[in-house]
């Protein structure tokens, strides 16, 4: 996906690269705004020819046609000339720096290597006419002075070396089973402790701060500062950097999100989320657009979807898709959609050429970072050039390749990168992995530790009849890992914060229970179970609950999706079936779920361990006498597993619970009749405690069958459970 600027987002980028004095000629304005990049052009070639001749009117010409070439032209045809007009700008002015700096732009964009070993010597002469001249300039120059010295780093850096059997690098071993990824790194290869580019990037330095110097508010400098610092893991510096700079710059949005991302390299995500905010509230519409665009992390047909939805639906489902990955509903910090915001704000300071209008995020290497981050490896090798200019001796042929391997998802890929200032695209058949593994997951954030180490809750859910006949009640029973989410951190009190809510299809609180409490850890297998009911309107919701340790920065959840049900008064209906380690009544009278005794389970049960049922059946239709009459039947089948002969018997519950049947090797069905008094509509609940002897350690369907011998009609609800002999907290 090529992502191109509007109109009015190229003529602002246009005007922003001139000095104060050079933005007072302008051309083309209202064709740029009209969409008419042609007619601008045009217009600004009539402003350059004159008369008078116009230096400035040729600059913006070719400034046009370079971005009109970068756009996709099908000939080198837009660049000449471009490169014609730079030329004879620099003849008329040739005092002025970035006339020069226009022909070390075009020099950059050269197929061959040898005339892009120019650009050095180009901009090295416009550094000289600024800082003799005192040229308005200045800080932009000392910018691209450091972008070529970035990119001249970036050959080297992350260098490896050979020390096994190989003696060149076969990317195609990246596309092999994950095992020989391992090997390859493991046996074959090994970084460089030497820094290699190390002098690249010092001088990059020196540059960006010359910048900052010239223009405090200089962002590119800024950016592309602190990306640098944060890959010599100088965080503090970036962020000292990026205060500074929204001192300087207090009313730039683009300032605001580096320092949103320094902070959140610093994994101060609350500061970091808080600085993105002010950043967009700030931004430019055409700076604001990619961190809003969810196309850049959707997959493939979803991408263009998104690009086809008005903008009013692109801001719902925009806003719909970050609450749905904000790790914990129970804080305001969203460390997901912060993590997106800090990768685009690096790919953008780090891969996108302002000059030519050709954003970070649309760069293969830029694209692979916005989906699934930092990659645990970045290794680049060269065929033994250990500078820029060793590897121009070997011809346009020597590529550098850069592979970059993510341990959690096992994705990696391969870039190739040709010596000199070209752009590093996928390799070989790359670009088709790519595409294959953003349809599979479009996006991760493994490298986030609100997600990464995020533990998993158990959660048992029930739905049952609601007192009001237009409500349903819902069960939650949660198990949460204590232990684990504790470990390392010493025995004794601990704060947890606990909570359960049920949201709507836009998002929307309709119910929350939270709890703040404390507790005493030191098991390690320490489960905490919690209960929570709530009442809702029929409908779909989501149900997520949460456990947080604040002292041991460690958490847990569970997301559902719940279809809540509507119970009428004319059909035989049945709630969700309850399963309980422990379920027995508080006394001889109950006419509802909530009036037993439960310990409820996370379906997890250790062999011969008592399974209790519990659930509650509507509309039975009663004879003239008050009387129902129905059968129940609890089929216990295997699945999963190599089939074994199980057997069950009742432990207690009904007294007139009869009637054992063996259906084939792999189910139990258990059948009887029941006769109650009740009201026509009402409700009925029951129970059962069964235990399951000689049972194997597998997974098991638990169906429940209702049938009104009356009436004639039946109903049916469905439960698994697992049998096996690993503890409730432990993995």
């Amino acid at each position: 996906m090529r992502y191109q600027l509007g109109p009015a987002a190229a003529l602002a980028a246009l005007c922003a690269y001139g000095s104060p004095a050079a933005a007072q000629v302008t051309c083309g304005d209202s064709l740029l705004a009209r969409g008419d990049t042609a007619g601008a052009i045009a217009d600004c070639e009539a402003l350059a020819v004159g008369p008078p001749e116009s230096a400035e009117g040729r600059f913006l010409a070719g400034r046009l046609l370079l971005t009109r070439f970068l756009a996709g032209g099908e000939s080198d045809a837009d660049r000449d000339r471009a490169e014609r007009h730079f030329r004879r700008a620099a003849e008329l002015a040739p005092d002025s720096a970035r006339y020069v700096l226009g022909l070390a732009e075009i020099a950059r964009t050269k197929t061959s290597v040898f005339e892009r070993t120019r650009v050095d010597d180009l901009v090295d002469q416009a550094l000289a006419l600024a800082r003799e001249h005192g040229s308005g300039d200045l800080a932009e120059i000392e910018f691209r002075a450091a972008v070529v010295d970035w990119e001249q780093y970036e050959q080297l850096a992350h260098r490896y070396m050979f020390f096994g059997d190989a003696t060149a690098v076969d990317p195609y071993v990246m596309m092999n089973e994950w095992k020989d990824v391992e090997w390859f790194f493991g046996s074959q290869v090994r970084p460089l402790t030497d820094d290699p580019g190390g002098s690249d990037r010092h001088t990059a330095e020196e540059h960006l701060r010359a910048a900052l110097a010239a223009d405090p508010r200089h962002v590119g400098a800024a950016g592309l500062l602190a990306v640098l610092l944060l890959e010599e893991d100088r965080t503090a510096e970036a962020v000292e950097l990026g205060q500074a700079l929204v001192r300087a710059a207090p009313d730039s949005g683009r300032a605001w999100a580096i320092l949103g991302m320094a902070r959140a390299r610093e994994e101060r995500w609350g500061a970091a989320q808080a600085a993105f905010d002010t950043a967009l509230v700030r931004m430019r519409a055409g700076d604001a657009a990619p961190y809003m665009n969810l196309g850049l992390i959707l997959k493939s047909i979803d991408q263009v979807r998104f690009g086809e939805m008005t903008p009013r639906q692109q801001q719902a489902l925009n806003q719909l898709y970050w609450t749905v990955s904000q790790p914990l509903f129970i804080t305001d910090v969203n460390e997901a959609k912060v993590e997106f915001f800090t990768r685009l704000t690096y790919v953008i300071h780090r891969w996108s050429d302002p000059f030519r209008l050709a954003p970070g995020y649309d760069t293969d290497r830029g694209q692979v970072y916005l989906r699934w981050g930092p990659p645990d490896i970045w290794a680049s090798f060269g065929r033994g050039a250990q500078s820029q200019w060793d590897a121009v001796s070997s011809l346009e042929g020597e590529r550098n390749t850069i592979l970059w391997v993510y341990n959690a998802s096992q994705l990696r890929f391969a870039f190739a990168m040709t010596p000199g200032f070209g752009r590093t695209t996928f390799s070989g058949d790359f670009r088709t992995f790519y595409n294959e593994a953003r349809n599979l997951f479009p996006i991760r954030f493994d490298n986030v530790p609100a997600v990464a180490e995020m533990d998993t809750i158990l959660v048992q859910f029930a739905q049952f009849r609601g007192e009001g006949v237009e409500s349903t009640e819902l069960g939650v029973f949660a198990f949460m890992p204590i232990g684990r989410m504790a470990r390392g951190v010493e025995a004794g009190d601990l704060q947890l914060e606990t909570a359960a809510m049920v949201r709507d299809g836009r998002m929307a609180d309709v119910q929350r229970d939270r709890r703040d409490e404390t507790i005493q850890g030191g098991d390690s297998l320490q489960v905490e179970r919690r209960s929570f009911r709530f009442e809702v309107q029929p409908q779909d919701y989501l149900l997520r609950v949460e456990a947080r340790l604040p002292g041991a920065g460690r958490a847990a959840r569970s997301t559902s999706s719940l279809s809540v049900r509507a119970y009428g008064t004319d059909t035989l209906a049945l709630s969700d079936l309850l399963v309980a380690e422990r379920v027995a009544p508080r006394d001889s009278t109950f006419d509802h779920w909530s009036d037993f005794f439960l310990l409820p389970s996370a379906g997890r049960f250790l062999p011969d361990d008592p399974v209790g049922l519990l659930w509650e059946i509507y509309n039975l239709v009663p004879d003239s006498l008050g009387i129902a009459r129905y059968t129940v039947d609890v089929q216990f089948t295997v699945r999963n597993i190599e089939r074994r002969n199980i057997a069950a018997r009742i432990l207690g519950g009904l007294g007139d619970a009869m009637g054992l049947s063996a259906q084939g090797d792999d189910q139990v069905s258990l059948a009887y009749d029941r006769e109650v008094a009740i009201e026509r509509g009402g409700r009925q609940v029951e129970y059962l405690m069964v235990e399951l002897q000689g049972a194997p350690l597998a997974e098991y369907a638990i169906t429940l069958r209702i049938t009104d011998r009356i009436s004639q009609r039946s109903a049916e609800t469905l439960r698994r459970i697992v049998v096996t002999e690993t503890p409730l907290g432990r993995r």
